[in-house]
């Protein structure tokens, strides 16, 4: 029993490329706790779970999202008062699939692409987005994504929103920068 419960768990070294990315605001990323911890699955398909080799980008693990007779969603509440962000996450559609399939993004409700319905089979596929804006009620950023494949899977790893300088934040940081070579160059000619 003892032996199949270390083996069920990754070590806890174990880490997918997001983990990697410096400000990343997902929680579980890559799925590298072996389940949805971090995120809401709704409704609870059955055909939906995290798993190793087959669906995993990088790490351990990734999750394998499939239900059948209409889409399910996996959703995480992320960010804060930024009002800029960049979303990128790995995507596949490897098992064969027939008709129907889905998978969409939402951020905060809005939809964001990548719009796939009734895909062909694709190995891991990055994709990535600029998004802007934060529910002001929440004080964060509602993420969700949304599937369906019958009968395969989708599988989904290494989730990224990272928060992205504001172009007034670049051009203050720049005028800054701008001045301080100012005051430099004044003091070598002295």
């Amino acid at each position: 029993l003892l032996a199949s419960l270390i083996l069920a768990t990754a070590p806890a070294w174990s880490q997918g490329l997001c983990d990697t990315v410096p400000g990343n605001l997902v929680s579980n990323c890559g799925f590298e706790t072996g389940d949805f911890t971090g995120w809401t699955e709704s409704p609870g398909f059955p055909q939906d779970g995290v798993a190793g080799p087959t669906w995993n980008h990088t790490g351990f693990y990734g999750a394998a999202l499939g239900p059948e007779g209409g889409d399910g969603t996996l959703t995480q509440w992320v960010g804060g008062q930024t009002t800029s962000y960049h979303l990128a996450f790995y995507l596949e559609n490897i098992v064969h699939n027939t008709p129907p399939n889905d998978f969409t993004v939402f951020w905060n409700g809005v939809d964001i692409g990548p719009d796939l319905v009734d895909s062909n089979d694709f190995p891991w596929t990055l994709y990535s987005v600029n998004l802007s804006g934060f529910d002001i009620s929440q004080q964060l950023n509602e993420l969700t994504f949304q599937f369906r494949n019958d009968p395969g899977h989708w599988g989904l790893d290494d989730v990224v929103v990272t928060a992205t300088p504001e172009p007034s934040s670049l051009m203050l940081f720049g005028t800054g920068v701008l001045g301080l070579a100012g005051v430099i160059r004044r003091k070598v000619k002295l």
